[in-house]
């Protein structure tokens, strides 16, 4: 098993006008980021998977979601990861992304 994947949960999710914090309980490697999506995404769906974009040390998730369009970000090294919104209504939709994900 890939450390970080058996005991990870979500620390807190916060709202941006233009975008979505995500915090994690506990440090993840990107070979962790599979499961990390399926976490976080799962009061969501079904959301449809666009593209996956794999850098060195950062991932960005395309999806859609109730007909927006949405970027879901990695970055290991800082341990950063964040949802934004593709265009500005996909933008102005982010307050109901977040209240769906915190429910």
């Amino acid at each position: 098993m890939i450390p970080g994947t058996s005991s990870q949960s979500i620390k807190s999710l916060t709202y941006q006008a233009d975008h979505l914090s995500v915090y994690f309980e506990n440090d993840w490697y990107q070979e962790n980021i599979a499961a990390l999506i399926t976490l976080l995404l799962s009061p969501i769906m079904p959301v449809t998977m666009q593209e996956n974009i794999i850098g060195a040390d950062r991932e960005n998730i395309r999806f859609s979601w109730q007909e927006h369009y949405f970027v879901l970000n990695f970055d290991y090294y800082s341990q950063s990861c964040w949802l934004e919104g593709r265009g500005s209504k996909s933008t102005e939709s982010l307050a109901n992304l977040y209240a769906e994900l915190e429910k």
